[in-house]
């Protein structure tokens, strides 16, 4: 298994997860346990070692805190291997800060850890909330690009620094200060849109094959950007900006814009969020976030760790199978859960699986 591979994890004062170290192998990892448990816990907490953050929305030092830990502060240590070695990290959070320690040093590492959260049950809010598509978007695109991000962040305090400036009313000082802030608003809102676009493009080239590899399928599926600046440069921008003006103002917030951005997802020509079944948009959605992990590899050569939450309620017994030989094809590292006795038994037929066992956030049991 070429890239990152977590081969160790310990974790103090985490939700619910004792202090026993859990071994993890390249391949795929199969984590058990009835509800409850802590197995979604254990891979927020390989998620927060990689990736900085939680997947779980609004979510912070207090939400992840054992509620029985004695200290206000959490620990996580763990080893990887990234191509043939082997290093530590740790990462002690507190109230307000966090440490992070790399083989041993007080440091940032250089390293790139990187895993992708799949969540199926992210299917229903993906085909019908736009805020949460864009979320999406703007989460797996700051993975793929460094620069997306800090324009990202950028752009985001611009906006909360516009609305405030609109929520003041359209006074002359007003104006002023909202056409000075708009030059620097307009170039950070001509790069997402053009970075956006470039990116769902290429993503669209991995999602049909993708599909077919997993489901056994040929559909033609599409990702693209719904926006009004698609091929607009910043002047086109600022210009539109001053002829809404007075619609801001009146509303006291800015009322279109890339935060304003949807994604349009294709099945076959026709909207997915519109035409297709159920079965089909959980399908659909899988291969999207699986053709992620494909464009990932594609840009930094090598896989993400992939950690799957429970499947088995998404799909029938049929698909099961067909992700399971998906999973047992690829040179990722998967971490896949499950609560369901059926899908456990096909999982453990998976040749070379490590299996976890969980209970009341211990591994009672690892092989």
């Amino acid at each position: 298994m070429s890239g990152v591979n977590i081969l160790r994890l310990k974790a103090d004062n985490f939700r619910n997860l004792s202090s026993e170290i859990i071994e993890f192998i390249p391949g795929i990892n199969c984590v058990f346990g009835p509800n409850g448990n802590g197995k979604t816990n254990l891979l927020e907490a390989v998620y927060f070692l990689t990736n900085k953050k939680s997947f779980r929305k609004n979510t912070g030092f207090p939400q992840i805190l054992n509620i029985e830990g004695e200290k206000p502060e959490i620990l996580i240590s763990s080893a990887f291997k990234i191509k043939e070695d082997t290093h530590s990290l740790s990462v002690k959070f507190f109230l307000e800060t966090e440490e992070r320690w790399f083989d041993g040093s007080l440091e940032k590492s250089k390293i790139k850890l990187d895993s992708v959260f799949i969540n199926p049950f992210d299917s229903y809010s993906f085909h019908t909330s736009s805020s949460f598509r864009r979320a999406w978007l703007d989460s797996h695109l700051s993975q793929l690009d460094n620069e997306y991000k800090s324009a990202l962040n950028k752009f985001q305090k611009a906006l909360r620094f516009r609305n405030s400036i609109l929520a003041q009313g359209s006074f002359s000082q007003s104006k002023l200060q909202l056409m000075s802030v708009d030059e620097s608003f307009c170039e950070l809102s001509a790069f997402l849109t053009l970075r956006r676009c470039e990116w769902l493009e290429r993503l669209s080239e991995f999602v049909t094959p993708t599909f077919k590899e997993i489901f056994a399928e040929t559909h033609e599926l599409r990702i693209d950007l719904a926006t009004k600046f698609r091929g607009w440069d910043s002047k086109k921008i600022f210009d539109h900006y001053r002829y809404t003006e007075s619609e801001d103002f009146e509303a006291r917030h800015t009322k279109t814009g890339v935060h304003r951005d949807d994604c349009m997802f294709f099945f076959d020509g026709l909207n997915s969020f519109e035409f297709c079944s159920l079965g089909q948009q959980k399908m659909s959605f899988l291969s999207l976030l699986f053709a992620f992990i494909e464009l990932f590899r594609y840009k930094f050569t090598f896989y993400p760790i992939v950690l799957i939450d429970d499947v088995s309620g998404e799909l029938d017994s049929l698909r099961w199978k067909n992700l399971i030989q998906y999973l047992q094809q690829k040179s990722f590292q998967v971490l896949i859960t499950t609560a369901n006795e059926n899908f456990r038994i096909e999982l453990e037929k998976i040749p070379h699986a490590h299996r976890i066992f969980m209970e009341h956030g211990r591994p009672i049991s690892q092989g």
